[in-house]
């Protein structure tokens, strides 16, 4: 048995749970806000990294590669983004109120919302795939053998067949710890924007009929899912077969009294 040498099925799985992680972030943050009668803006960009020990799954039990070698851990928190920005905004269209014509009807009384999201990828760790440190656990990485970086420039059709170069990773030597560091990879960045448009109407005494109609990714933009990363299984490894939802509209009514 090559995961127990000295006593061989004498000896089974045991747990050590311990408070010894950490993690911090570093940042810097910039908000701007404009509030007027009929235009509102608000404007946020955050330029930062979060570093942290471990990657959290299911359960609160952390996936290390090596509980032997902890140092080699610390990198940066999944959850990273190095750029986030958004705009937001509300647009009251009351200009016609004190017009009659049939145009200033129909014009007047709308609200418009509307919010931009730009952020960079999250970072991605390159996995095994296979217990090749002989721990017991699947937590293995892989070794790095060259340089993953590829042109991001490319046309979607090139990228989603290779986001990284998956000739620079290889399988570790039996027994040995792969000697990626955790999240060393950058995954697709996100771009999306949302459009609302509303109108109330004024019935009969305290009733009101409102118009709604909303749009999520109103432009249609296509966000790319992040790439495969387990070594052990080449036919997905650095290839993209998923994106995030596309256009959706929805439109809605109610009548409150």
């Amino acid at each position: 048995n090559a995961r127990r040498p000295y006593l061989p099925g004498t000896i089974g799985a045991a747990t050590v749970l311990s408070s010894i992680f950490g993690s911090d972030y570093k940042g810097l943050q910039l908000s701007a806000e404009r509030r007027g009668s009929h235009l509102s803006a608000k404007a946020y960009y955050s330029f930062g990294r979060g570093y942290d020990d471990v990657d959290f799954q299911g359960g609160g039990l952390p996936g290390v590669q090596s509980a032997a070698r902890l140092a080699d851990e610390r990198a940066r928190t999944s959850a990273d983004r190095r750029h986030m920005f958004s705009l937001s905004g509300v647009w009251k269209v009351d200009y016609f109120k004190d017009s009659a014509s049939p145009f200033s009807v129909l014009a007047r009384d709308w609200t418009v919302s509307a919010i931009v999201i730009l952020q960079s990828g999250t970072p991605l760790t390159i996995a095994s795939g296979q217990d090749r440190n002989l721990d017991g656990v699947t937590n293995d990485r892989a070794d790095l053998v060259g340089d993953p970086s590829v042109d991001h420039s490319q046309s979607r059709d090139v990228l989603i067949e290779g986001w990284f170069n998956v000739a620079a990773f290889a399988q570790p030597a039996l027994g040995t710890n792969g000697n990626t560091g955790r999240n060393i990879i950058d995954g697709p960045g996100y771009r999306n924007a949302d459009l609302g448009l509303f109108r109330d109407v004024r019935l009969k005494g305290r009733a009101m009929f409102q118009f709604r109609l909303e749009a999520t990714n109103v432009l249609n933009t296509v966000n790319l899912s992040n790439p495969g990363l387990n070594l052990a299984a080449p036919a997905t490894f650095g290839k993209i077969r998923s994106a995030k939802n596309m256009r959706q509209i929805q439109l809605g009514a109610r009548v409150s009294f």
